[in-house]
């Protein structure tokens, strides 16, 4: 590579982390207040009168995630981990949405057989209602995502290298995981994650990776690209309008969105936002926006992550709008949004996720099976069924 193009890969390198970072980091701005209650429970609601707060839960008093213990479902292990206990009545458990260690431009890749100790992008050992609020990234985890963003494009930085393949798969062992989904991301330039998820995803057999691709400009070699990730098996692709700055109405979205439905592709897509990106990102994940290419294609499926972040109502009324064609993951979402999801949309059609490495294992099990206390005839369906179903796992 002469120095011409070293500086101009590293700059759009950086520039793009850069872009990508503002979603989590501005510390002037704070997160919209979640759009919740709005809507109805549907007609036919499981549980529709069960509160959102379990006061036998409430009762308990958990700040921490090492005090998950109190729960009826939960153990330690002798070094002091949270463990699913054996008769908790749960599992095994699929997964819809994880993330293993990215490196861009000149980072080194993250070798994916270290075991260290994890450092999860956020932190549930500070004070904090780990169970019924979400008030993740703070302003010191917002900053910090920032600025490893914008240095990942030049060194691969350190807390990246804890989130390795033999890390989360300890972790699957203690919750008593079947399956887990990878999911990478393609941004614009000197990417090379999905490259990297693929080849990790060969060191369990519990792994599913999706593919991605970043499809503009869409061309030939974009759909090269996806058919070398179906010849290998890849059921899915991930899609991140932040991350990529893409809006689903993009043409060049519009045109890989055909080719999803041509081939009968999953696309499992970001939706949504905290309110502290630029307004020009924000403007890329709209709910609303997604309606333009499910109505165009009506046999595309699609998931829509994280249940629309702040945008719950939005994500949930465009999903009821096409709810032949969409389904959900609640991954980073409190006990509380749970519950109120479940009793909004198709319960066969809701998946649990867990976003890690942002998110440990042990605190999205927890708040799915709090958010389950009163309905507990959902948690095969919720834990596996519905995730196996869209899958297609045997």
């Amino acid at each position: 590579m002469n120095r011409r193009t070293f500086i101009k890969l590293g700059g759009a390198g950086v520039a793009v982390a850069g872009l990508s970072a503002l979603g989590y980091a501005s510390r002037k701005k704070a997160d919209l207040p979640e759009s919740i209650g709005k809507l109805l429970p549907n007609e036919k609601a499981p549980c529709p009168a069960a509160p959102m707060k379990p006061k036998n839960i409430e009762d308990l008093g958990i700040r921490h995630m090492s005090e998950l213990d109190r729960l009826p479902w939960f153990k330690k292990n002798e070094a002091g981990d949270i463990c699913l206990r054996p008769d908790a009545g749960i599992g095994p458990i699929i997964d819809t949405h994880s993330h293993l260690g990215w490196a861009f431009g000149f980072g080194q890749s993250v070798d994916m057989t270290r075991t260290c100790k994890v450092q999860h992008m956020y932190d549930y050992e500070r004070d904090q209602d780990v169970l019924f609020t979400q008030d993740h990234p703070t302003s010191e985890e917002a900053s910090a995502v920032s600025h490893e963003g914008i240095s990942s494009f030049l060194r691969t930085p350190a807390r990246n290298r804890t989130h390795t393949a033999a890390n989360l798969s300890a972790e699957m062992d203690r919750m008593n995981y079947r399956n887990i989904v990878l999911l990478p991301i393609e941004i614009p330039h000197q990417s090379r994650h999905t490259h990297d998820t693929l080849d990790a995803a060969k060191l369990d057999p519990r792994f599913i990776a999706f593919g991605a691709i970043y499809p503009k400009p869409w061309g030939p070699a974009k759909i090269a690209q996806l058919v070398a990730q179906v010849k290998i098996g890849v059921k899915a692709i991930k899609y991140h309008p932040l991350f990529q700055l893409l809006a689903p109405d993009d043409p060049n979205m519009m045109n890989l969105f055909d080719w999803c439905q041509a081939n009968n592709i999953l696309v499992y897509s970001h939706i949504g936002y905290t309110g502290r990106e630029p307004g020009f990102m924000r403007k890329k994940s709209h709910p609303s926006l997604f309606e333009t290419p499910l109505k165009a294609f009506p046999k595309l499926r699609m998931v829509f992550a994280h249940t629309g972040v702040r945008l719950m109502d939005e994500a949930l009324e465009v999903a009821r709008k096409y709810d032949d064609q969409v389904w959900l993951d609640i991954s980073g979402r409190s006990a509380s949004n749970i519950a109120y999801i479940l009793q909004r949309y198709d319960t066969e059609k809701i998946m649990y996720a867990s976003d890690w490495p942002f998110m440990p294992l042990a605190i999205m099990v927890a708040r799915g099976l709090v958010a389950t206390e009163t309905c507990p005839q959902l948690r095969e369906r919720f834990f596996s069924t519905n995730a196996s179903r869209l899958l297609q796992l045997a």
